[in-house]
């Protein structure tokens, strides 16, 4: 998946592979194996996929998702898989990657961005011939994502790749901001899928062992 990162997020990148989290922890590696079954129950593990939004929050016409349509549309209002516009709030959906601690990769939330207009129109036009550059914009995330409060809104910056990728966002401050700069644990990715009703914790075997801690070296 293609976006354009801040170099303070590809620096995150680096440091998060490089951590030894995930070296001794077994349940990362059934968690990635399609062939892995919990042994209580048989449930199987997706993998790491990514947490998609189906519209902004404020959207109040149903999930078009659910129904199969590809336009949602009532009145002026009028939701696509990519864009949205609410009254006079415009929105377009992005991914906000997460590095992963241990992992030479990341995990990515699917949430939608409100923009002012003038972005939103030519993030739009930027999609189609003869695809004129957008360079991004200031943006507020538009879903409530773990970690962060729902009714505090958090501003971000949309960075773009090509007219066929995915806008990103990378929030300015807040916990949003501070798990792109330090990565999330695995425990903490488990935490999310759960809140989506995809709790693998205790299906996936034990933990790694815990690090036992050197005695004190005893003064005669």
């Amino acid at each position: 998946m293609a976006f354009n990162a801040p170099q303070w997020f590809s620096d995150a990148l680096t440091t998060a592979g490089a951590d030894p989290a995930l070296d001794h922890d077994p349940r990362w590696a059934n968690f990635l194996d399609p062939d892995y079954r919990c042994p209580c129950c048989g449930i199987a593990s997706p993998g790491l996929i990514d947490l998609g939004f189906d519209h902004p929050d404020v959207w109040p016409h149903g999930n078009r998702g659910e129904t199969g349509e590809v336009l949602m549309q009532h009145g002026r209002d009028r939701l696509t898989t990519d864009l949205c516009r609410l009254g006079d709030s415009y929105f377009i959906r992005c991914i906000l990657p997460v590095p992963i601690r241990g992992h030479d990769g990341y995990f990515c939330f699917g949430p939608w961005a409100m923009v002012a207009r003038e972005h939103f129109e030519a993030h739009s036009a930027a999609t189609l011939p003869p695809f004129p550059p957008f360079d991004g914009c200031e943006a507020v995330l538009a879903n409530a994502l773990p970690g962060t409060a729902p009714r505090q809104p958090t501003p971000c910056m949309l960075t773009t790749a090509g007219p066929t990728d995915r806008p990103a966002l990378f929030p300015h401050a807040g916990p949003l901001r501070a798990a792109q700069e330090s990565g999330i644990t695995f425990d903490t990715l488990l935490q999310i899928y759960a809140t989506t009703g995809t709790d693998l914790r205790g299906h996936l075997g034990d933990g790694p062992e815990p690090e036992a801690k050197s005695e004190p070296k005893r003064e005669d």
